[in-house]
């Protein structure tokens, strides 16, 4: 990326968009050697605690059921998740972690952690901020 936009000409959502884009790239490029994106670390990580139908694992990590569908069908591919039939609800599938997938989630970690600059001063403050906006727009029932 070139020079960093001047922020004072930029609505705060679109500085955060960018920031997004940035961030996303550069850990997708990282994550590459093990065969990952950024999204799909987000689905691992959203299944860390437990397996999930794949509308809870949606709503927990803020994204459309269809989208996540496509990045399961990959992570699924590469043996790091299970899909199983709900058998309570034969409709759904329960998502869970494999143990291949908790090692690839783990050196995920540690890649994204080194592709990115170390913590600096105030980022825990924008991580708070972030979570209050995802909060705010949290919708009911979704």
């Amino acid at each position: 990326m070139s020079a960093a936009p001047d922020s004072r000409k930029w609505r705060t959502d679109q500085l955060l968009s960018m920031a997004a884009r940035v961030v996303e790239r550069r850990k997708d490029n990282a994550l590459a050697a093990l065969g990952l994106t950024h999204a799909g670390v987000i689905a691992l990580q959203g299944l860390a605690a437990g397996p999930l139908n794949q509308e809870q694992l949606a709503r927990r990590i803020a994204v459309q059921s269809q989208t996540l569908g496509r990045v399961l069908g990959r992570l699924e591919d590469s043996g790091l998740v299970t899909r199983t039939r709900d058998e309570r609800d034969r409709r759904q599938f329960s998502v869970a972690l494999t143990e291949a997938g908790t090692a690839a989630l783990d050196a995920a970690h540690k890649i994204e952690r080194e592709a990115l600059p170390e913590d600096l001063e105030n980022w825990t403050h924008l991580q708070h901020d972030l979570g209050r906006i995802l909060s705010a727009f949290e919708t009911p029932g979704r």
